[in-house]
């Protein structure tokens, strides 16, 4: 496959990681409002979040389908949705004091993460293999 057929092979990955994303921030949203924990956050503030979602669920889709290429690795799949998940769902441990009602929003936020690349991984993986988006060469 030729440069530009992979880069656009890598761009349906990364907009199928982003609409993953979206579905992710929309359930996470969803489940903090059913269990009323207090979604505080302004307009502005639920928009950005939503908008660093996607950019990192479409980061998360073009760098997926580098990473498991044609060996199809579980330990690879699952360490990149480990991975990215973390790294997003920790990132908010470093503003907040310690103490059990940020201990409760850190992992609200980590599980928010993993749930957001586990749902655009399963995406990706069935496009894959449906022939809609190529793996890897």
């Amino acid at each position: 496959m030729d440069q530009a057929a992979e880069r656009i092979e890598s761009l349906k990955a990364g907009l199928a990681g982003a609409a993953a994303a979206a579905s992710a921030v929309g359930l996470a949203i969803a489940g903090q409002v059913w269990l009323n924990l207090g979604l505080n956050l302004a307009p502005a503030a639920l928009g950005l979040q939503t908008a660093v979602a996607l950019l990192s669920g479409f980061l998360f889709g073009v760098t997926y389908r580098y990473v498991i290429r044609a060996d199809r690795n579980s330990h690879l799949q699952s360490g990149a949705v480990l991975a990215f998940g973390l790294v997003r769902g920790l990132a908010l441990a470093q503003s907040l004091r310690l103490d059990w009602q940020a201990a409760l929003q850190i992992g609200l936020q980590v599980a928010e993460s993993l749930l957001l690349f586990g749902l655009a991984a399963l995406l990706i993986d069935w496009l894959m293999r449906r022939g809609w988006i190529k793996q890897f060469s």
